[in-house]
């Protein structure tokens, strides 16, 4: 039996990696072991690691990567310092077989480090990816350079590790786990939502927005601006708002400030951590989401959910027809907002949730390649095609 590590650090990369943990738990020829860290071990995020039990997942350890949200920069490194002594010490405890990691924080990034150095192969899902306007995509690119397979959502994202040097047969386009839940998961209505909440979901506009890492001195100002604007629409469209919590980067803390600061109004509902079932549904529903979140270019398109996409975090991303892209200006964001609402030609397109990520298939292929991958010399040995 191979002993597969996850790798999660928080709900939103829980979401993603739901359905391959159940398929991983499912599969008699492979042994699941849950290493949680980075936010969901962080109560003012709503403790999200009960999430993950509550699913009926072991977590088999917490890595503790600081007790609390980054504040500026210097955070950053000395987490992932503390993450990669927190990894080696778990993996020279666990010896997994084989370490996988998603996306682009420092949670996989440290993990991907220590796994690496330790001769442990690492599986790296959804690289390839660029978001020109974060250091996250930097991360990415470094995460898919020390892993041994890659498990990618789109086929650009597939040519784009070739570019960089990879293997053509580590490579495997599965497409995105989150298709997974959304295409083969019955959703909650607006009664049961309202019901699980104690509040009257109506028509709604829904708020995703996290700091840039290139920006986060700017994160108030710019949060300001968004709920500004949302504020307009939806009080001239008899909408509500419904705002999700940030990430822990550094600027999360301001974004967190400034929507305490409107949060008492009755038409605005805020949450600070929600399940992905939950999240998911609520996009579902919403008339219009808008923020600067990947879900919205990943998620919404499969949902015939429109997209508001604000600033340069998503730059560079694969868009379906969903998507309109915004400035920090307010006449842009407004003016985006009202045709996300009322075009009737841009809502026929959105409505034909066309998507470059897949077709919820993805941790079926995951579990096909763990399989029959032997996790050997050769899996460890890379060659730069370059």
């Amino acid at each position: 039996m191979k002993r597969i590590g996850v790798v999660t650090g928080t709900r939103a990369e829980y979401g993603y990696l739901r359905p391959l943990l159940y398929a991983i738990s499912n599969e008699p020829t492979l042994e699941l072991r849950v290493y949680a860290s980075g936010m969901h071990l962080l109560k003012e995020y709503g403790d999200s690691i009960k999430e993950i039990e509550r699913d009926g997942f072991e977590i088999i350890r917490r890595i503790d990567m600081g007790s609390k949200a980054m504040l500026d920069e210097h955070d950053l490194p000395i987490s992932i310092g503390t993450g990669i002594i927190g990894f080696a010490d778990v993996f020279a405890e666990e010896k997994p077989d084989l370490v996988i990691v998603f996306g682009d924080r420092i949670e996989p990034f440290s993990a991907a480090i220590a796994s690496t150095t330790m001769n442990i192969p690492v599986a790296h899902i959804a690289g390839g990816e660029i978001g020109l306007g974060d250091i996250d995509h930097v991360m990415r690119h470094a995460i898919s350079k020390l892993s041994h397979l890659h498990f990618v959502q789109t086929e650009e994202s597939r040519h784009r590790l070739i570019k960089l040097g990879e293997e053509d047969w580590r490579i495997h386009n599965v497409g995105s786990l989150t298709l997974d839940t959304i295409l083969n998961t019955e959703l909650r209505s607006r009664e049961e939502l309202s019901k699980r909440y104690n509040f009257e979901f109506g028509k709604f506009i829904l708020i995703a927005y996290h700091p840039v890492s290139t920006e986060w001195e700017h994160a108030e100002k710019q949060m300001s601006l968004v709920l500004d604007s949302v504020v307009e629409v939806a009080l001239e469209s008899n909408l509500q708002i419904v705002i999700t919590y940030p990430n822990d980067y550094p600027g999360g803390t301001s974004i967190v400030d400034v929507t305490k600061s409107y949060s008492d109004r009755a038409f605005i509902q805020v949450f600070k951590n929600l399940s992905h079932i939950d999240y998911i549904s609520l996009m579902k529903l919403c008339d219009v989401y808008i923020g600067n979140s990947s879900s919205g270019l990943i998620e919404a398109p499969s949902l015939g959910v429109p997209y508001v996409c604000i600033g340069t975090r998503q730059k560079g991303r694969e868009r379906a027809r969903n998507v309109l892209d915004v400035d920090y200006d307010k006449d842009e964001i407004t003016t985006a907002l009202r045709k996300a609402l009322h075009d009737a030609k841009f809502l026929k397109d959105v409505a034909k949730r066309e998507s470059p990520y897949g077709d919820g298939k993805a941790s079926q292929r995951i579990i096909e390649v763990l399989k029959h991958t032997s996790f050997d010399d050769r899996l460890l040995r890379k060659k730069m095609t370059y």
